[in-house]
Order: C-alpha cells, then sequence, then structure tokens
C-alpha cells in the first residue's frame, strides 16, 4: 500500500543534491593533486591518508552549510552519508592507483585485493564518522550562537 504523494512532506527528504556535490567537490581537487604527483613520479602521496581525513571533515561542514534541509537530524545523515560517498571514492582512487602505479608480483595479489578491501571498508566508515562528528559540531555551534 503506497502513501498518497499529498501527505509526503517534502521535508522528509534527504537533499540528494548536496550529499553528491559536497564530497565530489573536494574529490575532484584531490584526484587532480594524486594524478598530478603520481605523474611527476612519486606515487607515494596515495599513502597521504590522513589529508583525505581533513578532507572529509570539510565535506561535513560542507553539507551542513549548504543543505536545504530543515531539520538539523536531516543534515547530519546527509554529512555522513555525504562522507561515506567521499571515503568509497578516495579508497577507489587508492586502489586504482595502488594496482596500477605499484609493482605487484603475481604472489602478492590477494595480499593486495585484502588491503583494498580493507581500505574501502575502513574509508567508508572513517568518512562517514569523520563527517558526522564535524557536521554534528557545526550544528551545535549553530544552535547556541545568538
Amino acid at each position: 500500500m503506497s502513501v498518497p504523494p499529498s501527505s509526503v512532506s517534502p521535508t522528509n527528504h534527504l537533499d540528494l543534491r548536496v550529499i553528491l556535490t559536497a564530497p565530489l567537490r573536494w574529490f575532484v581537487w584531490w584526484l587532480l593533486v594524486e594524478l598530478f604527483v603520481a605523474w611527476r613520479g612519486l606515487p607515494g602521496v596515495i599513502c597521504l591518508t590522513p589529508v583525505t581525513w581533513v578532507l572529509a571533515a570539510l565535506v561535513g561542514i560542507a553539507v551542513v552549510w549548504s543543505s536545504a534541509s530543515p531539520q538539523p537530524a536531516q543534515r547530519l545523515r546527509e554529512a555522513a552519508l555525504a562522507g561515506a560517498l567521499f571515503g568509497l571514492l578516495q579508497r577507489v582512487l587508492f586502489g586504482v592507483l595502488m594496482l596500477t602505479l605499484g609493482p605487484i608480483l603475481p604472489g602478492e595479489w590477494a595480499g593486495a585485493a585484502v588491503i583494498i578491501a580493507a581500505m574501502l571498508l575502513f574509508g567508508i566508515l572513517l568518512g562517514a564518522g569523520l563527517s558526522l562528528f564535524v557536521a554534528s559540531l557545526v550544528e551545535r555551534r549553530q544552535r547556541a550562537a545568538p
């Protein structure tokens, strides 16, 4: 049984625009940096994971500032989803660069797959968590402001 469209409030929907654009905005810059540095012959830039953590925090701030959702709880959910997407994109890039730039011997493929899978999971969870945490700090500060 479906709910009639007139009884569904538009404020109950997540702002998908901000969930997609906030992480993509920061990811594009990081992608350009990683590709430029890797092109210059320094593929170790893929190991700069702490920098991506800072970017995940910035994703949370961007979501809170640009979301059209009226409720703070919705903006926090959006921040977590945007952070998870950002973490996924970052770790997929890590996996692609790891596979293309690093020499992987035939006996090391299983280990490389485990590392990439673990980094994907860790990146998604950490991106969501950091984005959510910083977004909650911004929300709390905005509520406390006069």
